[in-house]
This record gives structure tokens, C-alpha cells and sequence, in this order.
């Protein structure tokens, strides 16, 4: 076998934390281990830029490429294996072997696997294969027991009541560089009302951002690297307004964002005001957690987005 490499920037996002620390440790033997129980060869660096797992591309012992990904053990992946079985292939990847006590999970090989993000298509097509890989995962509904998901109203009472401490602690700060205090209380409000207020229930991908659609075989692109939860639908899109083919030039970017916002409530039954509402909610909850990281531009910026959105809401 090769050597298992632990590349810098994973190494560098864990080392933060004791248990980060004690994970990087261990880290080795887990791959090790996966790959004598599943007969592996790894076959490749680990792939690019992520800070929450071990992933590298390796062989079967049929000669049959896979993924092996070793995660960090954290709340927000813990029913990713639970995700992927319930998908089963419909608009995501494939799971084809778990070892939970691990966190380990071998996956479907995605090739040639280039992210939306970093594809030459025009962006409106960008959008079109985006929403059909979304129709796929949705099309599942719901499975007979909806506990094995986290429910969202649940999450997102958390992540408000967070976002509410972190307004307190950096709102001035953030006023400063532009943010206006009135979309704070907005979006920690939509927090707690939006998941309440949904008409429909799914599967949600969790963070369908354009780097985790990638170009595959089976289906011309599939999902990946789901933090699944049960509810609103449309809470998924908004990634993909967010952050599909920017930058735009400042003066149009409220236009081409309700532009998007409508094409894909068009494409997907959803309603534009709720895209546009998770827009709200979402960005104001990222900036106050860059603000919260000593990152109190890029939070601002974030919450400046947010405010471009709220016109939609009527």
C-alpha cells in the first residue's frame, strides 16, 4: 500500500482542537483498517480541499475504482451514510459500504467528477443541471422512519439561538461595516419560522453548494458530501443563487439574484419568497459565524447579500 497521506490544509482545520488533534492521530490506522476490510489499494492523493475528511480515490479488488472518505466525527455528518442509502443513486452518488463506529463509508467512484463550479457551462445551464440533480434527491419524499434524520425545525432553533449570541457580541461590529441591524432580527427570525411554515417535506441535501455536484458517468452530474436534514425544500437552492458564476458586476447583482431565484421557484414547484427568505436566513447566520471567527468583513459582506434579497419578500 502506499503511504497514507494527510494533506496540509485537513491537517491544518483540525489541529485547532484536542479532538482534532487526537483524530489526525488516528487517522492512518482508520484508513488502514478500511482498506483491509474492504480489500482497498489506494490509488491517488486525497482529493482537494476538504476540511472534514479523509477522501481519496482507490481500487477494489475486482480492479473497480471507489472513494474511500474517513470523516471527522461532527454532528453534521453523522446520517450522511443514512442520506446516501435513502437516495440509493437518485441524484447523488452511491454508498456501497459503511463502518460506522469508524466513520467510514467507501462510495461510488464520480468521473470524470469536476464540480459545477469549476465547469465551463453558462451559467443558466449551470442552474438547469443543478435543479434536475435537486428533483432527483427530493423525488425519494420521505422515508417510513423520518427520525433517522435530523429534523429542521430543530437545527435551525439551534443555529438561531447561536446566531442571536453572536448578534449581540458582533452586531456593532458589523454595523459598522455596513450591515444593517434590522436584517440581523430578520434572518434569526426566519430561522425560527421558515422550517415551521413549509408545505412539504424532503430529504434536504443540506449543502448543495456548486462544488458538491460533480460530472459523473452514471447520470451527467450527481450529489456529494450531503449534511442531510428532514424538511423544507427550499432550503436547498440557495447555494446555488449564492454562488454559481459569481462575481456579478454590484449594480446588477439584486436583478440577476431574483432572476435565478425565480427560474429555479419556476423549475423546482417552489415558492420564490421562501428561496428568498432561506437566502435571508442562511446569510445572516454564516456572516455572524465569519464575524464570530474574526472575520467580521466577510460576515458583513454575507449580510449585505442578505439584505439584497429582502425586497423579494413583499
Amino acid at each position: 500500500m502506499r503511504d497514507i497521506v494527510i494533506p496540509e490544509w485537513l491537517r491544518a482545520a483540525r489541529a485547532g482542537s484536542a479532538d482534532g488533534r487526537a483524530w489526525l492521530k488516528l487517522l492512518p490506522g482508520l484508513v488502514e483498517n478500511a482498506c483491509a476490510r474492504w480489500r482497498l489499494e489506494v490509488s491517488g492523493p486525497p482529493y482537494l480541499g476538504g476540511v472534514c475528511g479523509w477522501v481519496a480515490p482507490v481500487l477494489r479488488a475486482d480492479g473497480s475504482p471507489a472513494v474511500l472518505k474517513i470523516t471527522w466525527p461532527h454532528p453534521e455528518a453523522a446520517t450522511e451514510p443514512a442520506a446516501l442509502r435513502w437516495w440509493d443513486g437518485a441524484g447523488s452518488i452511491r454508498l456501497l459500504a459503511e463502518h460506522l463506529d469508524e466513520w467510514a463509508m467507501l462510495l461510488e467512484a464520480c468521473v470524470p467528477g469536476t464540480p459545477l463550479r469549476e465547469t465551463e457551462v453558462p451559467t443558466a445551464d449551470g442552474l438547469k443541471i443543478a435543479a434536475e440533480v435537486l428533483t432527483g434527491l427530493w423525488s425519494r419524499g420521505i422515508p417510513a422512519d423520518p427520525a433517522i434524520f435530523d429534523a429542521m425545525p430543530q437545527v435551525c432553533d439551534r443555529w438561531a439561538d447561536t446566531a442571536a449570541l453572536r448578534a449581540d457580541r458582533h452586531g456593532a461590529e458589523l454595523q459598522r461595516l455596513g450591515a444593517d441591524p434590522g436584517i440581523l432580527t430578520l434572518g434569526i427570525d426566519l430561522l425560527r419560522s421558515l422550517p415551521r411554515s413549509a408545505d412539504r417535506q424532503v430529504v434536504v441535501h443540506g449543502d448543495f453548494n456548486p462544488g458538491n455536484v460533480l460530472a459523473a458517468e452514471r447520470a451527467p452530474f450527481l450529489a456529494i458530501d450531503p449534511k442531510p436534514m428532514l424538511g423544507d425544500p427550499a432550503y436547498d437552492p440557495w447555494q446555488l443563487v449564492a454562488q454559481l458564476g459569481w462575481p456579478f458586476r454590484r449594480s446588477d447583482a439584486a436583478d440577476v439574484v431574483a432572476e435565478r431565484i425565480r427560474w429555479l421557484a419556476d423549475r423546482l414547484d417552489l415558492a420564490p419568497e421562501r428561496i428568498a427568505a432561506w437566502g435571508i436566513a442562511r446569510d445572516v447566520e454564516g456572516g455572524l459565524w465569519a464575524a464570530s471567527e474574526g472575520r467580521a468583513a466577510d460576515g458583513a459582506k454575507w449580510i449585505r447579500s442578505a439584505t439584497q434579497v429582502a425586497p423579494m419578500l413583499g
